[in-house]
């Protein structure tokens, strides 16, 4: 009894690596058409496989029963067959087996692989991958060695034919399978007492120790740790950085650690770790997976997601025979992504890469253990030493002056005057230039914008060029950081010409969007970058998305500075519309009595209701008057002003019941109720200046308004629904202005209007509902009394409390 028991867990334990290996390599274990993969009987639910299997047994008579068949969901092929053994001993005969029901599906016009596993524990197992090649079964193999690894769907499809080779090289798992090992492995961490800060480098460890030993590392507790920092030692020494080796490594006396280090070895090994060569960057993608689950910045950096920083490298055309330069790598993401192009443009040799690993992609970092991880990264895309220092830039002997093609740098930001300045980043990056060189860098856009960084912009154009500025989308680096940035791309050595256009590109999608605090990739994501690196490369303007445009001296390089606008699209409009039209009937809703108090004040005499023109300025007037007014734009269709000074500061003015407008988000823009005698006359547009800059509402009730806001005068022929298209495009424009860019009336002038009818109509529907909801919202005070705008006298209104 006791060994049916034994025999009984032994399966379990192999079906559960099976399992394992399954789900690292993205196969939904589910039956289709919702999964992959079919597990013992239920093939029985697919007629045509059953009637092969009804054929074939294990030994190839009879009816069989394989372990599992893998699917092509879509066309119910078999792509793979698997037999499982629980005994690592009994390989050969897993493998026999598979085989013998994979040929029974090849005698019915099918190809697929035959795939045995041995074994029922993490780190003592054995698999081998067998095809039919027409004439015997032949291993697939990784660089002429058997491969210990289920391929992926697509891999099967790659080499599932018998005229396709027998090489397969190992594939990045995908973003949710890492996400999931990513957050397993943090739990072990957890649970043995590491901290955050701590965890990054303990991962790096035991990934560069399976990698330098090819897994031959013991995994009872009392050695498995001991083990790991001997094999990642051995590894900074043969890379030429013994002084690293100390940064990276696990604490040998965390018991805890010792009893799940075993697991977080087998869940790495999953990943092909003890297999990688110099064409796939596992440490690079599973690191940044990782971080995300330590929470966030733990060792004081921001890293630059690897699409941008490929990139980058896009735009700067990096070349096989170029040196390339990052003065502040962190953990490298910038020379990786050089070496992936060097690798998609140049389809270069494992030998070759090695050569440029350590002679031509240069990195300083000057935090040990970023610096160490960053070593490691460029271990374990070659077997040499590399080019990375851990040392600051600035005051190493080992930077030198005009030595590099490229530079590529996303500086730390300064959060106290004492920190090393972004700016100053970028002088040393061009410092380390050849002349032509070329430097792309991320910059916060505050220093394309602010004026106390003119004599800076201008100091850089007197001596290179400013190819591009390239704004990125908002939330890049959220959760860790929400600052807004921009690339910028200079060529060193020449002077900016005035003559010299430039280009400005607006990335606002990239194909990623924010989840629960994560940013993650999505298909069904607009992904702009391929648009971006056309505009950048070819000088290609979009209206909307790209401009090209001159600049001199201390001249901004931002970018909503030289896009032309465009008219927004009809669904970003019509998004728009629905947030503006809640906003204000959330207004009314919350300040249905005040609503009425005004109206009933105004009726009063006690609060003046005036057109704003009649109580501007003549001077303000006339600078309203010299801005355009092209038909079509804002400018064409609303007369532009400041609001009202008297309101700059509430000091002095007491609570009352003039509703004032002023720089905010909420409740339409409502910024209270106050002491204040005379109100604009509705209906009009306000655009926040400041505070949430770029927010717009349409006003329908009478108000005073903030000097930080702009208020939009109707002129003729425009009614309330062109208000609302109107306000919901400057929303889609927002994004051009920053506090260190504000918004102007110059600046909105130009800005192109929808003229769609059938988006007004839309409009004009929605509007008229919401008009429905502010007067149910004012019923229970429907006695409210309004000024008749044609005379002194006054009128009740009972039905039709909204204009």
């Amino acid at each position: 009894m006791a060994s049916a028991s034994s025999k009984r867990a032994s399966e379990r334990r192999s079906e559960h690596l099976l399992n394992d290996l399954l789900d690292t390599q993205g196969w939904n274990r589910k039956r289709p058409p919702v999964g992959d993969v079919l597990f013992q009987h239920e093939y029985r639910a697919f007629p045509q496989l059953a009637s092969v299997l009804a054929k074939s047994s294990k030994r190839g008579k009879g009816a069989g029963v394989p372990e599992a068949i893998l699917l092509d969901r879509q066309t119910e092929e078999p792509m793979a067959v698997i037999e499982a053994k629980a005994r690592a001993s009994e390989l050969d005969l897993a493998v026999e087996e598979a085989q013998s029901y994979a040929a029974a599906f090849i005698k019915d016009g099918f190809h697929p692989l035959a795939i045995g596993l041995a074994g029922a524990d993490d780190s003592d197992f054995e698999l081998r991958v067998n095809k039919w090649n027409g004439s015997l079964w032949v291993p697939i193999t990784y660089e002429g060695q058997p491969i210990n690894w289920i391929p992926t769907r697509d891999d099967l499809v790659r080499v599932a034919s018998p005229a396709t080779t027998n090489e397969l090289r190992p594939t990045v798992p995908p973003p949710e399978v890492l996400a999931e090992r990513a957050e397993e492995i943090n739990r072990l961490l957890r649970e043995s007492n590491i901290k955050d800060e701590f965890r990054p480098a303990v991962v790096a460890a035991i990934m560069l120790a399976l990698w330098q030993s090819q897994g031959n590392i013991r995994r009872d507790p009392e050695f498995i740790l001991k083990d790991i920092n001997y094999s990642c030692k051995e590894a900074f020494i043969k890379a030429g950085k013994p002084k690293l080796a100390s940064s990276i490594k696990v604490p040998e006396a965390n018991n805890k650690l010792a009893s799940r280090a075993r697991r977080i070895a087998a869940i790495l090994e999953r990943l092909n770790v003890t297999v990688l060569t110099a064409e796939h960057d596992y440490l690079g993608q599973l690191y940044e997976t990782f971080f995300r689950y330590t929470g966030g910045n733990t060792i004081g950096q921001y890293f630059t997601p690897r699409h941008i920083a490929r990139f980058m490298t896009d735009i700067v055309q990096a070349g096989k025979d170029d040196i390339v330069l990052d003065p502040a790598c962190g953990t490298g993401g910038f020379l990786v992504a050089c070496m992936d192009r060097m690798l998609r443009e140049h389809n270069m040799s494992r030998e070759h890469m090695v050569a440029v690993v350590a002679s031509q992609l240069i990195g300083f970092e000057s935090e040990p253990v970023t610096a160490a991880l960053c070593v490691a990264n460029m271990i374990l895309r070659g077997d040499g030493s590399t080019g990375i220092y851990q040392a600051d830039a600035f005051s190493s002997r080992d930077f030198k002056k005009g030595f590099a093609d490229i530079a590529l740098m996303n500086p730390p930001f300064p959060h106290k005057k004492t920190d090393t300045a972004a700016e100053d980043f970028v002088d040393l990056a061009l410092n380390g230039l050849k002349r032509n060189g070329k430097l792309a860098v991320i910059l916060p856009t505050s220093i394309l914008v602010k004026k106390d960084k003119g004599a800076w912009r201008e100091r850089i154009l007197k001596n290179n060029t400013l190819v591009a500025s390239i704004q990125l989308p908002d939330e890049l680096f959220q959760p860790y950081a929400s600052a807004t940035t921009s690339i910028i791309f200079l060529e060193k050595g020449v002077p900016h010409s005035s003559s010299r256009k430039s280009v400005f590109v607006r990335l606002h999608h990239d194909g990623w969007v924010l989840r629960k605090g994560t940013r993650v990739q999505r298909a069904s994501e607009p992904n702009q970058i391929p648009a971006a690196t056309d505009s950048v490369v070819n000088k290609q303007p979009v209206a909307g998305f790209s401009g090209l445009a001159s600049i001199n001296g201390k001249d901004e390089w931002a970018v909503g500075a030289y896009i032309p606008s465009a008219p927004p699209e009809d669904d970003e409009v019509k998004s728009a519309v629905d947030v503006l039209l809640r906003r204000m009937a959330s207004f009314y809703a919350r300040y249905a009595v005040e609503v009425v108090q005004q109206r009933r004040a105004v009726s009063a005499h006690e609060i003046a209701v005036k057109p704003y023109k009649e109580m501007l300025t003549s001077q303000r007037k006339k600078n309203s008057s010299a801005l355009p007014a092209k038909p079509g734009t804002v400018g064409g269709s609303f007369e532009i002003f400041y609001g009202m000074k008297e309101l700059h500061s509430r000091e002095g003015i007491a609570d009352g019941d003039s509703l004032v407008i002023s720089p905010t988000e909420s409740y339409n823009g409502c910024y209270g109720w106050l002491d204040f005698p005379s109100l604009i006359q509705a209906p009009f547009v306000t655009v926040a200046q400041t505070g949430s800059i770029g927010e717009s509402f349409v006003q329908l009730e009478d108000c005073a308004v903030n000097d930080d806001c702009l208020v939009l005068l109707p002129r003729s022929g425009v009614d309330e629904v062109d208000l609302v298209i109107a306000a919901a495009s400057l929303h889609a424009e927002k994004w051009r202005f920053t506090y260190g860019r504000k918004l102007t009336p110059a600046r909105i002038a130009d800005f192109a209007l929808p003229s769609s009818q059938s988006l007004r109509e839309w409009v004009e529907d929605r509007l008229a509902r919401t008009k429905q909801i502010i007067e149910a919202s004012l019923s229970a005070y429907d006695d409210a009394i309004r000024p008749d705008r044609t005379g002194s006298d006054t009128v009740r209104e009972k039905d039709a409390v909204v204009r």
